[in-house]
């Protein structure tokens, strides 16, 4: 069999790098893009190719149209085929509404949201030819929990979230599956400042009672990309170790405390 050709935006960094290296352990051909950190990239590329002598790293803004398409068509050159696309690319950031400008809603659409769809318009090509493919967009528990100061994120995920949907719906004939993975509070970088901030407090409404890992989400990703996924299209699956699933959860830690004491 050939190998499968994986895209993975925003793949050099937090759980991006770990989508990407683990795709490349599950046999990929992966092509990681980034759009300015040049260090991060070069230090994934080795790690990579000690797994999957092919795979590299890709230098590309990919909110704008033209410029995924040029990222998609030079994976198609090298490779002759894209069978993956996981859309990882994306930017988290508080703003209230009434602080918010134009300016910064455009950018935050632009790079969570426009950057998904214009990447998976331009592997669709490639995907029928091949004969079908994996699609794998970047949600978020935001999408669907609301969350102060988060009104521009929030609503760029529930976009991916729809895109998702009508996705899978559109291109199911053609054997193109597309699900979402949806982190909660992954501790990556992007997430540092917040979970020093509020962390204490937020771990509280997980069932787990810890941040996930940039592992956890790999790990849910390359299930999504595997053939015994097949069957499996259309969703948006959290991987937030139950945040919000039930009220209180901490309450339960309290108890298994006391009872681990008696």
């Amino acid at each position: 069999m050939e190998r499968r050709v994986a895209i993975v935006t925003g793949g050099t960094r937090g759980m991006g790098r770990a989508i990407s290296l683990e795709l490349a352990k599950r046999g990929c051909v992966v092509c990681a893009v980034y759009r300015s950190d040049k260090e991060s990239a070069k230090k994934l590329e080795g790690e990579l190719k000690k797994l999957s002598e092919e795979s590299c790293t890709l230098c590309g803004d990919v909110s704008g149209q033209e410029t995924a398409g040029r990222i998609v068509e030079r994976v198609a050159e090298l490779f002759g085929r894209v069978d993956i696309l996981v859309n990882n690319a994306g930017i988290f950031d508080f703003c209230y509404i009434e602080d918010m400008t134009e300016e910064y809603l455009d950018r935050i659409l632009n790079v969570n949201f426009k950057s998904q769809f214009f990447m998976m318009k331009a592997v669709i090509p490639y995907m029928k030819k091949a004969g079908g493919g994996r699609i794998v967009n970047a949600s978020s528990i935001s999408g669907h929990f609301a969350d102060c100061g988060l009104v521009g994120y929030g609503a760029s995920k529930a976009s991916v979230d729809m895109l998702t949907k009508i996705g899978a719906g559109e291109l199911g004939p053609y054997h193109i599956t597309v699900n979402a993975y949806a982190p909660g509070i992954i501790h990556t970088d992007m997430t540092h400042e917040m979970i020093c901030e509020r962390g204490d407090e937020q771990v509280r409404d997980m069932c787990l009672g810890r941040f996930g890992t940039p592992e956890d989400a790999a790990a849910l990703v390359g299930f999504l990309t595997s053939e015994e996924a097949g069957y499996l299209t259309g969703e948006i699956i959290g991987i937030d170790g139950g945040m919000f699933k039930v009220q209180n959860a901490y309450l339960a830690y309290k108890r298994a405390e006391a009872l681990d004491t008696e």
